[in-house]
């Protein structure tokens, strides 16, 4: 039986990440996108895991599964959950992208660093089955190798999807003409509003988990279960799909977007062409006049 405190982070964790999907699903339902679905689907393995928290801290009699089933399971959707959420990343970030010039080298390292990630997981999920393991056989050498991979996979994502949004940003730093703005990352004003938006909110969650895990492997010499610590793990999770799948808010996005025009002359591209490439957010265009 854990503690206290240990049991109060295990019932936030499970309400928040219940609150969340359940907020989520009604999102999908007055406003359906394919974002969201998969948000929404990463949201529902966490409720798993945090559910399969909960029972672990309580009296082993009472645990609807074994903990050999547990670590299975939570391999399995550590990998679900990085895979949505590398998914996600990616076909957002191809919006910012001219069409043919999406496949990048940035893109295809990301899907090679995905690849290694869960083959990872799906070899301490056999693993755990063969030797009927109460606990990941992953050596702890192997389990921060894995930590590493995926935050580099998620990392790469997120370069490649706000690389156009970065090379914006330091371009209006670099005083660039505005036509060589326009020709070197092709996105108006908006689109870099909402991508700085994405950029910062998932950025923000990400290192947060980062921090977590390097705590965890700075006080512990091997792989085990930790109530608070995995509570953490499942509402930074929750956090980073949510910061996905809600649209940013309006006026915060009116207010950067005047921002960047303020240091730029142009909105939107005069070019019969119209190359301005624009985000879509909800199936809407981003767009607008200021």
């Amino acid at each position: 039986m854990g503690t206290v405190l240990e049991l109060g982070f295990l019932s936030f964790s499970v309400a928040f990440t219940v609150i969340s999907f359940l907020f989520l699903l009604y999102q999908c339902i007055i406003n359906f996108t394919k974002l969201r679905l998969a948000c929404l689907l990463s949201t529902f393995t966490i409720i798993l895991i945090s559910i399969s928290n909960f029972y672990w801290d309580q009296d082993p009699s009472k645990l609807f599964i074994s903990r050999k089933v547990y670590w299975i399971l939570f391999a399995f959707i550590r990998a679900t959950y990085t895979t949505i959420i590398v998914v996600c990343m990616l076909d957002m970030g191809r919006k910012f992208y001219e069409k043919y010039r999406w496949n990048t080298i940035l893109f295809k390292a990301t899907i090679v660093h995905l690849i290694i990630f869960d083959g990872i997981n799906v070899a301490d999920a056999i693993l755990i089955f063969v030797y009927h393991s109460d606990t990941s056989n992953l050596s702890l050498f192997i389990g921060q190798a894995s930590l590493i991979v995926g935050v580099i996979t998620i990392v790469s994502s997120f370069l490649y999807a706000f690389l156009p949004v970065i090379a914006l940003h330091v371009s209006f730093n670099n005083r660039k003409p505005a036509s060589t703005i326009k020709r070197y990352n092709n996105i108006s004003a908006q689109s870099a509003a909402v991508g700085t938006w994405y950029m910062s909110i998932t950025g923000i969650l990400s290192i947060c988990y980062l921090i977590l895990y390097l705590i965890t492997f700075a006080f512990t010499d091997k792989l085990s279960y930790n109530a608070i610590g995995n509570s953490f793990d499942s509402i930074i999770r929750t956090g980073i799909s949510l910061a996905i799948a809600l649209p940013p808010p309006t006026k915060l996005i009116n207010a950067m977007k005047i921002k960047i025009i303020g240091r730029v002359a142009y909105d939107v591209p005069n070019d019969p062409g119209d190359s301005c490439k624009v985000l879509r957010v909800d199936d809407q265009d981003f767009e607008g006049t200021v």
